[in-house]
């Protein structure tokens, strides 16, 4: 289990808000760029909280069974266009040869 596996949202919530009260701090104290150093340790604690949140969000998506019907047909129109582009993709890579493309005619 990661560090931060378990964080709930208004933690996260706290700590962005907390993080962005000390930039404001710093800037009205004149010592914005001073505070760099301890700024970097932060939000590297953030990002790393940020991303355990995001990997745990995108986990728990609904399946498809409880998806609604539109959100269902955006899915199967963005497969579709990606189906078509590797599709596109590998005609483009395949070497012409004029009687392959006459028995495709017929």
């Amino acid at each position: 289990m990661g560090k931060y596996d378990n964080i709930q949202p208004d933690a996260l919530r706290a700590d962005l808000l907390n993080f962005a009260s000390f930039i404001q701090r710093l800037e009205q104290e004149g010592r914005l760029l001073d505070g760099i150093p301890r700024l970097l340790r932060i939000l590297g604690d953030l990002r790393q909280k940020l991303f355990a949140y995001e990997v745990r969000a995108v986990a728990q998506r609904p399946t498809q069974e409880e998806e609604s019907p539109a959100v269902r047909e955006a899915r199967r129109i963005i497969e579709e266009a990606l189906r078509r582009e590797r599709d596109m993709i590998s005609d483009w890579n395949r070497e012409w040869e004029p009687e392959r493309k006459e028995e495709e005619e017929q």
